[in-house]
């Protein structure tokens, strides 16, 4: 007869089999919520966990613009000869708000050719966006300048290496982009 009881129980026989058929059904209701809160949570504190370390990694390079402007200038088989000029120019040909600027260094050819270099050490990570959003901007100038006058040079302009990491912006326009980017990689510490 035990048995009996036991079975009717939980076969939801009698008064307490309802309750526990009722208790088991909120049970299972609060267990499926917390479920997902928990699938939930755990992807957003690993990406919280990740994601920060992410943006410092790209923070914490460090660069030395004269170094790389020459180390390019001097590895690179340019076609012309690149010469620096000063910052007065290089605010006129960029039009990059001085106070987005640390340091910078760019070459630029005689005109022969479209090639060039110029680094850039931003303020910050936000200087560095609208450094390369006026960086682009010069690309567009000069594809301008050389449809005209030298269509051989617009390959060049099509495909220039422009490099953005954390507070630095890299800018070189060469028949050589594979080197670019090798010595780029090196300098990159």
């Amino acid at each position: 007869m035990h048995r009996m009881v036991g079975i009717s129980v939980f076969n939801g026989g009698g008064r307490f089999g309802r309750l526990l058929k009722r208790s088991s059904a909120r049970y299972s209701k609060r267990c499926s919520a917390r479920i997902a809160r928990i699938a939930l949570l755990v992807p957003l504190a690993f990406m919280a966990a990740i994601l920060p370390g992410c943006s410092r990694a790209a923070e914490d390079i460090t660069l030395n613009v004269e170094e790389c402007a020459v180390i390019l200038r001097e590895k690179i088989a340019f076609q012309d000869t690149l010469a620096a000029i000063d910052d007065e120019m290089i605010a006129a040909i960029y039009r990059i708000a001085p106070e987005d600027v640390v340091e910078q260094q760019v070459y630029v050819s005689t005109g022969a050719t479209a090639e060039e270099i110029a680094v850039f050490e931003a303020a910050d990570a936000e200087a560095a966006q609208r450094i390369e959003t006026a960086v682009w901007q010069r690309v567009a100038d000069q594809k301008t300048s050389f449809a005209d006058y030298l269509p051989a040079e617009l390959p060049k302009l099509e495909e220039p290496i422009i490099f953005v990491k954390g507070r630095y912006v890299v800018f070189c326009v060469s028949d050589h982009n594979e080197e670019v980017k090798k010595e780029l990689k090196a300098l990159i510490k």
